[in-house]
């Protein structure tokens, strides 16, 4: 009859179970008041069954408040791992599903002109320009990115500098002494990254980057042979930053993208077109002054490449609908990115 009421057979909730911890201070309480029990015993005449059964009551009780104790502390925990874990970006789908206008900082909000940097305006293509962007509302801000001779996707907009050397025969600290202003893609992704917390007062997107990957040059990539280590680089350094879903890679390169895909199909990526992309080779060399040299290039046949001058590696494309097929198939683009010169163009034929 005793052991049927006992409080020690009292069954414990799940949510009080105890952990390896618990059951050592259980143990410990335990011999405590054991040991205390027992010195009372020495010292006075064996009790009646209603003192033994206070006694383990007393015990059970301290056991079932440390189970609680520690239970309480267990859950504490998790919600605090939870409420670290909640923290909420803008992503480039909402971007695109938002009807509202958007700003786009080119290049940042930076400049230069033939003597360099403007007076108080940051330089392009830097944390100070993209950081200032954002500061004066842009939503999004675009940058160009190359690659370093030590396999670094750095954030400038062309693959050689204004003397002509190729960024790709540089390390990353060589470049740094050369253009100190200038960093990496991860360093700036980064930096940039809280710009993209989605608070409350934000209506609209904000904090996300357009990343520019150019075909590497004639001149710097002569055997046409870097554009996969570029792509990793990039995708490395936006996996790395934990920003797959706030940045859109786009490229006037099928190819480059579609290694993109390759790599990392959950990145948008964006297919580019400028309007010197229909003209004919002798159209091109009237446009440029610059000699062009038809090649081939990717798995797509029907998609003419050329090598302009030795700065520029483009597609060209037969129509309008070419390229919308090689956007929607080919690289399966999220989005596409026309240059205002030829929809002008565009328009005036319309109209």
């Amino acid at each position: 009859s005793s052991r049927k009421h006992s409080p020690i057979a009292t069954k414990l909730s799940p949510s009080i179970l105890p952990t390896h911890k618990t059951m050592k201070l259980a143990i410990a309480s335990l011999l405590v008041v054991t040991a205390s029990i027992a010195s009372a015993s020495s010292s006075r005449p064996s009790g009646s069954l209603r003192e033994r059964t206070d006694n383990l009551e007393k015990v059970s009780n301290r056991v079932r408040h440390l189970f609680r104790h520690e239970a309480r502390k267990t859950r504490s925990k998790k919600r605090g791992k939870s409420s670290k874990a909640t923290v909420d970006y803008w992503k480039m789908a909402d971007l695109r599903e938002s009807a509202n206008p958007y700003a786009i900082g080119h290049r940042g909000f930076g400049a230069t002109d033939d003597s360099g940097v403007l007076d108080g305006i940051p330089t392009e293509n830097t944390i100070d320009s993209v950081l200032a962007a954002f500061d004066v509302g842009a939503r999004v801000v675009e940058i160009d990115v190359v690659l370093t001779a030590d396999g670094n996707a750095f954030v400038d907009h062309d693959d050689f500098l204004a003397d002509f050397s190729c960024i790709n025969q540089m390390t990353t600290d060589d470049l740094k002494q050369v253009l100190p202003e200038s960093t990496t893609l991860f360093e700036l992704l980064k930096i940039v990254q809280p710009y993209a917390r989605r608070r409350n007062i934000d209506a609209d997107p904000s904090g996300l980057v357009i990343i520019d990957v150019k075909t590497p040059s004639p001149l710097c990539d002569p055997n046409d042979d870097t554009e996969e280590e570029l792509m990793k680089a990039v995708v490395y350094d936006i996996q790395k930053a934990r920003m797959t879903e706030q940045v859109e890679i786009q490229s006037y390169s099928p190819v480059l993208l579609v290694l993109a895909h390759s790599l990392a199909p959950e990145i948008p990526r964006a297919l580019l077109l400028n309007a010197i992309q229909f003209l004919t080779p002798e159209q091109t060399e009237d446009a440029t002054g610059l000699s062009v040299t038809l090649i081939e290039k990717g798995d797509n046949p029907d998609i003419q490449w050329a090598e302009i001058g030795q700065l520029f590696r483009l597609p060209g494309y037969a129509s309008f609908e070419q390229f919308v097929f090689t956007a929607a198939t080919t690289v399966v683009a999220t989005t596409v990115s026309i240059d205002k010169l030829f929809l002008g163009q565009a328009e005036q034929t319309v109209t």
